[in-house]
């Protein structure tokens, strides 16, 4: 029987559009109006768990910050479609693991945005980057976790030797969905990443665990307020039921604990094991909380929720791709990953990081 290829990541490429939208953007007027409505931080649970309760802490502290934590973001021109992010971060990430385009055996692909929907957006990807016919294409859909799926398939594929190299990418318009006067409207910015997977003689995807829990599908949703997408009105990006977004938020931390331990004790590893934390940033506090409820302290970490906004799949390889040109994420590092997605999937990965550039 022939030994099992191990896959890792060889390249990450990212884009981010140059316009910057500061906190100034949105009318002063709108602003007082969130202010003037404004609500604390959710009551805890009868009987709270340790993570409920950071959580709380957390929320409390930016309770009264309009703008939650987020001083600027990205806004793509009105010319611009997510595949031409898609495409821009894609050569980059090529470039930068150095093989032949040639050899990609597969494209995934997520864009929180498309332009239309039953149309296979990776087909159009696969056509922009002149890659060959029988490289196999297809939109992995999960949300904020879509990378992390992304990377599990991609896994497989090169364990079974169905592709040598497979492309993964990541795009987020969500300024296309947004209402000014939402007082979440703040928080989504634009941008795109990419990744290439492929065999690695030593580390890469040592363990994943993957869970799916759909009792909260409407935390966070693309529709007509009060509606579906096709319903007459506006599509916009919002919390269709805030109870859901609520429970969402605080089953959080308890979430990544359970699959963080799970994918650690896979490899008989202890949280103080790890050198590189990279984890999901839906909020400000979220990978701070993380990190202490996991027990991942002594891990090296990069925010950039501050910056971005969020940016739904993308959080992840852009977090990957700073501490990188950082030097916070090296050659050798055992690394976690923690990922989730309103619907809602999350899970965990450990990596032994290579010499991806």
């Amino acid at each position: 029987m022939c030994p099992v290829q191990r896959a890792g990541i060889l390249g990450i490429g990212t884009y981010l559009p140059e316009e910057v939208r500061r906190n100034d953007w949105w009318p002063a007027e709108v602003v007082d109006a969130w202010m003037a409505a404004r609500r604390g931080p959710p009551p805890l649970p009868p009987v709270p768990t340790a993570g409920m309760a950071r959580v709380i802490a957390a929320m409390t502290q930016q309770a009264y910050d309009p703008f939650q934590g987020v001083t600027e973001r990205r806004v793509m021109p009105t010319s611009m479609k997510s595949v031409d992010m898609e495409v821009m971060a894609a050569e980059q990430a090529i470039a930068r693991a150095g093989i032949d385009r040639r050899e990609i055996g597969a494209v995934l692909t997520h864009s929180a945005v498309p332009e239309y929907l039953l149309s296979n957006s990776a087909s159009l990807l696969h056509h922009r980057l002149g890659l060959p016919a029988d490289c196999f294409s297809m939109q992995a859909e999960a949300s904020g976790f879509s990378f992390m799926m992304q990377l599990g398939i991609a896994e497989q594929m090169i364990a079974l030797g169905r592709a040598r190299y497979v492309l993964c990418t990541q795009s987020c318009a969500s300024s296309r969905l947004i209402d000014q006067n939402d007082p979440h409207s703040p928080l989504l910015g634009d941008g795109a990443s990419a990744v290439i997977v492929g065999p690695v003689a030593d580390g890469g995807v040592l363990a994943s665990v993957y869970r799916t829990d759909g009792a909260l599908p409407r935390a966070l949703v693309a529709s007509v307020p009060g509606g579906r997408w096709y319903d007459p009105g506006q599509v916009v990006l919002h919390r269709a039921d805030p109870g859901h977004a609520i429970q969402t938020f605080l089953e959080t931390a308890d979430r990544a604990k359970e699959a963080v331990d799970a994918v650690l004790a896979r490899l008989d590893l202890l949280p103080t094991d790890v050198d590189f934390f990279g984890s999901h940033q839906g909020t400000p506090w979220l990978r701070q909380v993380i990190q202490d409820v996991t027990g991942l302290t002594n891990a090296r970490a990069v925010d950039v929720f501050a910056t971005t906004g969020y940016m739904v799949a993308v959080s992840i390889p852009l977090v990957l791709a700073i501490a990188l040109r950082e030097g916070q994420l090296r050659a050798g590092d055992l690394v976690v990953l923690f990922g989730g997605g309103v619907g809602s999937t999350y899970g965990a990965s450990v990596l032994r990081w290579g010499d991806a550039r």
